[in-house]
């Protein structure tokens, strides 16, 4: 055998052994806020669901939300977002490349649910 070279041992521990395991305690799970989040998140998804669906079968609309968004109009993209019959208005920032809408709810007075769509329009 190489001088450099070593065996590896393996020394099982002795049986009286026992692993430590650290658990922190938790509180109790009540579902409650999560099925209210849950069911918000149920109406941001609808209206991202009505919105893309706006954007991808009428070129007209998509076409002049473009060239709102492009034109820096918020107040218009705004309004556009708002006709097509949606309950929660995302907030809307644009930048040369595409659209992005962050759409969010609150639950009990808590920010309980996000959801990002992020579209592009340019290479």
């Amino acid at each position: 055998m190489h001088p450099h070279h070593r065996r590896a041992y393996y020394f099982p521990p002795p049986n009286n052994y026992v692993p430590y395991y650290y658990q922190r305690q938790m509180p109790q799970v009540d579902p409650t806020l999560f099925i209210t989040s849950a069911k918000h998140m149920q109406i941001i998804m609808k209206d991202a669901s009505i919105l893309l669906n706006r954007m991808a079968s009428s070129r007209q609309f998509a076409f002049d939300l473009m060239t709102a968004a492009q034109n820096s109009e918020q107040a218009k993209v705004n309004q556009m977002l708002k006709n097509t019959g949606i309950q929660t208005t995302p907030k809307i920032s644009f930048n040369p490349d595409g659209l992005i809408l962050n759409f969010s709810s609150v639950a009990e007075d808590l920010d309980c649910c996000h959801l990002t769509l992020s579209l592009r329009w340019r290479k």
